[in-house]
């Protein structure tokens, strides 16, 4: 019993420290903040947890897990050529715009928030490795598409957070239909233009 109430307790702590990264960043965020979430003293958190880097690296484990077995559901279902890739690259939009804290989660870390926590990136690794090879050879030869997928990654971070400024000086963003529409066409676009 007391293993299944530790176990229900972890997960209020991963919860909350997971909503306090998303908010504040790793840097920004205490053991006794995620305490006061979970509606525990630091002391309790410590003993779930260990510290606030185990927190961190569970938070983002979860979030790299789940967006990996999405993004190898959609692998698993499109063909290895231009037309697949564009449908993974959708998919990858898709998944962002669906879940912004993840986004969030990368902003922070590429502001150097938890920058002494080592490899978060390594997390990723194996799934950008597994996109570039079935899809290698869906682009010309001389294009670097590891390059071009981390490209791909960084300006849907932006979208997601920063939006676009439209014509009458109104910032918009994935939430706004014609936009997200626009948006969308343009990654289209810019992989066809560089890919092919």
């Amino acid at each position: 019993m007391a293993a299944q109430e530790d176990a229900e307790e972890y997960e209020l702590v991963v919860e909350a420290a997971g909503r306090l990264f998303v908010q504040l960043g790793y840097d920004g965020t205490t053991l006794q903040m995620i305490g006061e979430v979970a509606g525990m003293s630091a002391q309790k958190i410590s003993r779930l947890a260990e510290d606030k880097q185990h927190l961190y690296l569970e938070v983002m484990t979860r979030y790299a897990d789940a967006e990996g077995a999405y993004m190898r559901s959609v692998m698993a279902r499109v063909p290895p050529d231009i037309t697949g890739l564009r449908t993974l690259v959708d998919s990858y939009l898709d998944y962002s715009v669906a879940h912004p804290q993840l986004r969030a989660l990368w902003v922070h870390r590429w502001l150097q928030d938890a920058a002494d926590v080592q490899d978060v990136e390594g997390l990723y690794r194996p799934l950008l490795a597994a996109v570039v090879e079935m899809f290698r050879g869906a682009v010309r030869a001389d294009y670097d598409l590891e390059l071009g997928l981390w490209n791909i990654i960084w300006i849907v971070n932006g979208f997601i957070h920063v939006g676009i400024v439209d014509e009458e000086g109104n910032r918009r963003f994935a939430d706004h239909p014609p936009t997200l529409r626009r948006f969308r066409a343009y990654m289209h676009d810019m992989l066809e233009r560089s890919a092919r």
